[in-house]
């Protein structure tokens, strides 16, 4: 009689831990479902903004150079850098032809 209570006690202690161990990994699954379908929804927003009129115009601007048809590019000019700086004659110098 003894014997069949410490299986018994045995069977659903060992039944116990089995189930906790599946419900921490349930949890464990859930979480990281939850992160997959945050960054799904991230990168469903950013294919949205990649594929848009706005965002391919200003890629085509600013990375390959492109303009509309009529449009004209000013480009700032740079200084030059092989000319010296200019240095100020010493006092007392005559200046020739």
């Amino acid at each position: 009689m003894l014997f069949i209570v410490l299986y018994l006690f045995y069977s659903f202690l060992h039944l116990g831990i089995s189930l906790y161990k599946v419900e921490k990994e349930l949890e464990f699954y859930r979480q990281q479902k939850a992160a997959l379908l945050e960054e799904q929804a991230r990168l469903k927003e950013e294919i949205q903004k990649l594929n848009s009129d706005t965002y391919i115009e200003r890629m085509a601007r600013e990375e390959l150079g492109l303009i509309r048809p009529g449009e004209k590019i000013i480009l700032p000019a740079k200084p030059a850098t092989d000319i010296p700086p200019y240095v100020p004659p010493p006092p007392g110098h005559e200046f020739r032809d």
